[in-house]
């Protein structure tokens, strides 16, 4: 279970950096159907919600390097707790 989170963030971390660069790359009129904000013959792109996709797959990165840190120094101390018991 320590590990599900870890997992959930890094899979929205990557939809939503292919979020943010559709976002960023791909004009108005011509985003696929599944990404919000599909605006037929219109021009530009939409600045505001490719930067903040962007944003939040920066954060899912980080709190999954977060978990996965804190994850591993809790099976240091454990594996360091368990040898000086056994000492």
């Amino acid at each position: 279970m320590k590990w599900f989170w870890i997992i959930v963030l890094i899979v929205v971390g990557v939809f939503m950096a292919v979020l943010g660069f559709e976002y960023l790359t791909v004009g108005i009129g011509h985003l696929p159907a599944w990404v919000p904000g599909n605006a037929p013959h219109k021009r530009g792109h939409m600045y505001k919600r490719g930067y903040l996709a962007i944003f939040v797959a920066i954060v899912c990165f980080a709190g999954a390097g977060w978990l996965i840190y804190k994850n591993r120094l809790a099976d240091k101390v454990a594996a360091g707790s368990d040898s000086a018991a056994n000492a």
